[in-house]
């Protein structure tokens, strides 16, 4: 289970998403000084939440890869609507600008990316070697 690298890039998507819970990715300097993380909006909340915990979960769908293919990319498209939840709350709070954790947040669908290729090439070599049988 762990020792398939996609397992490692599922890891670090679901280890990206938590931090974004829990570090600011937006902050607004005077006069409100406001810090905006993933808890802000409970739209962003409950999404990253979810993304982060099905990461976790689909490490151990090692099983059926083509079941964790799946997952990975519904998660993906998840990621994607984060993304866009983020951009509107963004525009909401002009004057602003990212820090430093909010690499997370554009590293997150590459990490699923990833895990997504790694768990195909799996796939076709188990493929493979069952026409060799």
């Amino acid at each position: 289970m762990i020792q398939r690298i996609q397992s490692i890039w599922l890891l670090l998507a679901s280890a990206a998403a938590f931090s974004v819970l829990r570090f600011p990715f937006y902050y607004i300097p005077t006069p409100f000084a406001l810090e905006i993380n993933g808890s802000t909006q409970y739209s962003t909340l409950i999404s990253l939440a979810f993304s982060a915990c099905l990461s976790f979960i689909t490490i151990f769908l090692y099983g059926n890869r083509m079941l964790q293919l799946k997952v990975v990319l519904v998660n993906f498209l998840l990621s994607i609507l984060i993304g866009y939840f983020i951009y509107t709350t963004v525009v909401a709070n002009p004057g602003g600008g990212f820090t430093l954790p909010s690499i997370a947040l554009f590293i997150i669908p590459v990490f699923q990316i990833l895990a997504m290729i790694k768990i195909y090439q799996d796939e076709k070599l188990v493929k493979s070697t069952d026409r060799l049988r």
